[in-house]
């Protein structure tokens, strides 16, 4: 093939991809947050927004919010300073993350293997269903992701600036997810060396070292002393609740904030897998054909002898073998190891022996492309059926703006016995929680018209004791909204 044809390909590939990433844009503007975590993270993020209080993350007022550090918060919270409060605005900073994640992986790919698999590993990776989901998601985890990413590539290219952003990217981490990161990004390099006993990165003197560590320390330790120094109790529950006893205690009970996520052991490969549709599926069958055959197998092993297809595979495979062992999991939690996955898939994809004949190229462009339509298009025909039909997810979104279109402005909702995230987002914190009994006091000691949400079974107990008037229009999927009096 030419080096026209070659870059042709390759350009071709890329700006698929972000074509597709550009279509992601669609469905963050569009669909509601949905229960629970998306709007729990919006409303952090909208009353950091709001108080101006750059420290300390709060879940509501007067309740520090331990359970995360604070950057996807404070560009969440930025992002609504300057654009307002709409779904796409905190949606917004995760998808440059992911945008951001893809410069080092096509870095890193093309020096390793040239400009094809570069941009095949974009393209891979963008499409990926655990990448596009986050693209478009208020989370922490792409925020992690671009971190251990940076600092993945930026150890083993020898550029100056590379070694920079490896610091950069290891404080982006540690701010985002907390020292999780420095597990992330050492577990790999570890185990790579148990293996190969010679390291594939560039020779880094102690003055390179320092200078890389004095410049994260002066990122990072800054923000962990000032949040101790505000809400002590902080590095306790963080460092030894969040990140030792939620993966050795299974259904972890200290959670001050929602469930544990208590999953088998080893379901992390099950995430895995679905986190990497379609790719995953067709990365095991294409290394499963591969080692059927002799010259498939022999190859196989003249790459895994190669230090960087070493460092590669420690690295897509360190994240999942990690949390095998874990009692508390997300699927997200496999999203570091997706850059080396992609990379290495894009490499096999390019030096497979039926992309080497004649028309390969065809051949190969039409084999990428038309696995990464599925994912983006999947998202796009969820996204239309939202729209259809909002009372389809879990969201108040739609019950809080009819409460507040027939209720005297500044009348509170009351939300009866529990209340959901996305309630409070949608309604800038004016969905107040109360207890059955407390609300049969506000009744009996006021006269003004009362509005409440409540579950249908709670709504039916409290219809046999007090005059509500059902707002049928107004009820969510998970809740019925009534007026007493």
């Amino acid at each position: 093939m030419s080096g026209l044809d070659l870059r042709s390909s390759a350009c071709s590939m890329l700006i698929i991809a972000l074509g597709m990433l550009g279509l992601r844009l669609v469905s963050m503007a569009w669909v509601p947050y949905i229960d629970t975590t998306e709007p729990r993270y919006a409303e952090i993020a909208r009353l950091m927004a709001e108080s101006g209080d750059w420290i300390t993350p709060w879940f509501e007022p007067g309740v520090p919010f331990w359970g995360k550090p604070p950057l996807s918060f404070w560009l969440q919270a930025l992002s609504m300073k300057l654009f307002g409060l709409s779904e796409w605005v905190a949606r917004f900073p995760a998808w440059v993350a992911v945008a951001v994640t893809l410069w080092p992986i096509h870095a890193l790919a093309q020096a390793w293997a040239g400009r094809r698999a570069a941009s095949a590993a974009v393209l891979i990776h963008v499409t990926c269903a655990l990448p596009y989901v986050m693209a478009g998601a208020v989370l922490t985890d792409p925020f992690l992701a671009l971190g251990t990413t940076l600092f993945m590539a930026g150890l083993v290219l020898p550029q100056w600036h590379w070694r920079l952003l490896a610091a950069v990217g290891l404080a982006t981490g540690l701010l985002a997810k907390g020292p999780l990161a420095l597990v992330i990004v050492a577990g790999p390099a570890v185990m790579y060396l148990l293996i190969y006993r010679r390291p594939v990165w560039p020779a880094i003197s102690l003055r390179g070292w320092l200078i890389g560590l004095v410049l994260v320390a002066t990122l990072v330790v800054p923000w962990y002393v000032l949040a101790e120094n505000k809400t002590p109790g902080f590095w306790n529950y963080f460092l030894l609740g969040e990140h030792l006893e939620r993966f050795l205690e299974p259904g972890w009970s200290g959670d001050l904030y929602g469930n544990a996520h208590q999953r088998p052991l080893g379901r992390i490969w099950l995430d895995w897998l679905v986190a990497t549709l379609p790719w995953g599926p067709l990365a095991l069958l294409l290394l499963t054909l591969s080692l059927r055959h002799p010259r498939g197998r022999a190859a196989v092993q003249r790459a895994i002898r190669r230090p960087m297809t070493g460092y590669l595979i420690a690295w897509a495979l360190f994240a999942p073998l990690f949390f095998t062992f874990s009692s508390n999991i997300l699927w997200t939690y496999v999203l570091p190891a997706l850059p080396a996955f992609s990379i290495l898939l894009g490499r096999a994809l390019v030096v497979v022996k039926l992309w080497l004949r004649q028309g390969g190229s065809r051949a190969l462009h039409i084999a990428i492309v038309a696995p990464a339509l599925i994912v983006p298009m999947v998202v796009l025909v969820a996204t239309m059926l939202v729209c259809i039909d909002p009372g389809s997810v879990k969201t108040e979104k739609e019950l809080i703006h009819h409460v507040r279109s027939v209720a005297p402005p500044g009348t509170p909702l009351w939300f009866v016995d529990s209340r959901s995230f996305s309630a409070r987002y949608y309604s800038r914190g004016q969905a107040l929680l109360i207890s059955s009994e407390e609300l049969l006091a506000l009744a009996a000691k006021t006269e003004a018209s009362i509005y409440i949400a409540a579950r249908p079974h709670v709504m039916v107990r409290l219809q046999a004791t007090l005059p509500i008037t059902a707002l049928p229009l107004a009820d969510s999927r998970r809740y019925q909204v009534g007026r007493i009096r």
